[in-house]
């Protein structure tokens, strides 16, 4: 378990620090250029709660755990992470800065390695995070220029798209088609596939390995 995290931390430190990011059959983290131009104005409105629909790797899924995040206007962040709930004082600058401090976490335990792996994974990267987006429906968490989390309010395209993960394409598509979504897919095993690059908020873009859908954004 612990090789795991630190596997998957390596990949998010190497792609901070401007190493190779070239897609491979193991999806690392990032976001779609599509979706990278659609957050307009920078502004973290308190009171919001959040859900985190991405990333998930191969190793570690986060996107599906019920992990919650929300800005309060005392300068304080609080949530819910797959085993415990967490705290943290926090400064958003008016330039997209963002810095979170200590966090403190309730000392509930797990017999599930799957969920202790992407609750260590989800403290630790958030202490790298450093910057924001946000739109009136999508947040993202950013590490210099690597969008690290991304979250979605409750009953919005983001939030429904991560349901679809785990989901094999035809059965993705159907459910999405069901809502009232476009759903496409842009990479296979790795290997992206021509689309066009504008921007849709009906629209579900989806990240495919070994038939299955492992990565969903909008746009």
């Amino acid at each position: 378990m612990k090789s795991l995290v630190v596997g998957m931390l390596a990949v998010l430190l190497a792609a901070c620090s401007g190493g190779d990011t070239t897609p491979s059959a193991s999806p690392t983290i990032g976001i779609p250029t599509a979706s990278a131009t659609s957050a307009p104005p920078q502004t973290l409105v308190p009171g919001s709660d959040w859900t985190l629909v991405g990333p998930n790797t191969q190793d570690v899924r986060l996107a599906g755990r019920g992990i919650t995040l929300r800005f309060d206007d005392d300068g304080t962040l609080s949530g819910r992470a797959p085993i415990n709930t967490y705290s943290a004082p926090f400064t958003a600058g008016e330039d997209a800065t963002l810095e979170i401090g200590p966090i403190a976490r309730t000392e509930m335990g797990s017999d599930d390695p799957d969920l202790l792996a992407a609750e260590a994974q989800y403290f630790e990267v958030l202490t790298l995070v450093d910057g924001f987006d946000a739109d009136g429906e999508q947040l993202f968490l950013r590490s210099g220029d690597t969008v690290v989390l991304r979250y979605g309010l409750e009953g919005t395209a983001a939030v429904f798209g991560a349901t679809l993960i785990g989901k094999k394409v035809a059965k993705a598509r159907a459910e999405a088609t069901d809502e009232g979504y476009e759903f496409r897919v842009v990479s296979v095993d790795g290997e992206s596939k021509p689309v066009t690059q504008d921007y849709r908020p009906d629209r579900l873009n989806a990240t495919v390995v070994d038939g299955r859908v492992t990565e969903v954004t909008v746009g």
